[in-house]
């Protein structure tokens, strides 16, 4: 049985807190700026070479990181009036800057389309107002490079992305699985138990009231009767404690779980005589089942018994009770027949829990089950298990 994988790794401290505080971000991101290109700007003396393109980028900056989070594109539009003014200075990071959040944020067909105008900006402002085209090749440089990094960011993150939604379908597909194989492993269980508890109260019942019956005519077998009460009670007793015995050895969710104890086909002898000494008259035949796989012959054994189960419980005028398990090729044929007449109007105190557990078992073994009265009187169980792998 599997356990469910460990949740996915998710982002780092570091990516968290810039997640978590964007606003934080900004303002680190406007300070670090401003303190870059303003030194940047003083040792080039563009305050005496160009008071208003130096003006123009110190202000821009507080602009674009205001804009870039809600406005990416009027952020983009401002920076490269800011660059275009600046020309004469050698451009800084702002444009670079805003280009990576409008590829990250908008879109990369938006983020192209916004280089592209910008770049003209540019080449139009180094044209007309300084004669020079050649102003406008760092700032092209600038955008290019922004465009690299923006589409990495984005990339990586959709990647991230992409793997944490896969790491939490394939978590969540497995605690499913996890939990319906606890459910299954429950359902066995019960399963186990009510064809234990069911068989043995059964059997128990019909030979109390046996006994009962012929305490004065025959005390002899009377004690009989009780005495075989007290046997199958201890065998109906050991049998749960090792049913139970597997829950208390491992839980049902973890692995390595045991499997519940199987009866054998040689079992069903003792099955039989129990019932015959409850007053059912049953007869036995078997072809060619000795070698079956051990959890295949408890399920043909638990089959027989919650038939017989069944036929003493709700049969009356019973004589005969026919129980025939065969084998030919790859299929095990079980058939449970009685002569047994129906109570009439007294209600059925059954569940059909029985034929239910009957199918399931079945179904394990791509089987077949077919229940219902015979002519002129009487029940038939015929179950037809797929048995792989030779006798």
């Amino acid at each position: 049985m599997t356990t469910a994988s460990p949740a996915p790794p998710r982002p780092g401290a570091l990516e968290r807190w810039v997640a978590e505080r964007p606003g934080t971000v900004d303002v680190l991101l406007v300070i670090v700026y401003e303190l870059v290109t303003a030194s940047q700007l003083l040792s080039l003396q563009a305050f005496d070479r160009a008071p208003l393109g130096a003006a123009v980028l110190l202000v821009a900056g507080v602009v674009v990181g205001a804009l870039r989070r809600r406005t990416p594109v009027v952020a983009l539009a401002v920076a490269a009036v800011a660059a275009a003014v600046a020309l004469p200075i050698p451009l800084p990071p702002l444009v670079l800057l805003v280009v990576v959040t409008v590829v990250t944020r908008v879109g990369v067909r938006t983020a192209w389309t916004g280089a592209a105008a910008t770049v003209v900006v540019l080449v139009v402002a180094g044209v007309v107002g300084f004669h020079d085209p050649t102003r406008a090749f760092l700032g092209t440089v600038v955008l290019l490079v922004g465009m690299v990094l923006g589409l990495w960011i984005r990339t990586r993150r959709a990647y991230v992305q992409a793997l944490v939604e896969l790491a939490d379908r394939a978590r969540a597909e497995q605690e499913r699985r996890a939990e319906d194989a606890v459910a299954d492993e429950r359902a066995r269980i019960a399963r186990e138990m009510h064809d234990v508890v069911a068989h043995g109260l059964s059997v128990m019942i019909r030979l109390a009231d046996g006994a009962d019956a012929l305490a004065v005519q025959d005390p002899e077998r009377s004690r009989e009767a009780v005495r075989r009460v007290g046997s199958v009670g201890r065998e109906s007793l050991a049998d749960m404690r090792r049913v139970l015995g597997v829950l208390r050895s491992a839980p049902a969710d973890e692995p390595g779980t045991p499997d519940l104890p199987q009866p054998s086909i040689d079992d069903l002898q003792r099955l039989v005589a129990d019932q015959r000494a409850a007053g059912l008259p049953v007869t036995l035949h078997t072809d060619g089942v000795g070698a079956l796989p051990s959890s295949l012959a408890g399920t043909v054994y638990r089959i027989v018994q919650e038939s017989l189960t069944n036929a003493s419980r709700y049969a009356a005028d019973v004589t005969t009770v026919d129980v025939e398990v065969t084998r030919t090729g790859h299929q095990v044929v079980v058939v449970v027949q009685d002569d047994g007449r129906a109570p009439g109007p007294v209600p059925s105190q059954g569940s059909e829990r029985g034929l239910v557990g009957l199918r399931e078992r079945a179904a394990l073994y791509d089987g077949d089950v077919e229940a219902g009265p015979v002519a002129p009187h009487g029940w038939r169980v015929r179950v037809v298990l797929r048995a792989e792998g030779d006798a």
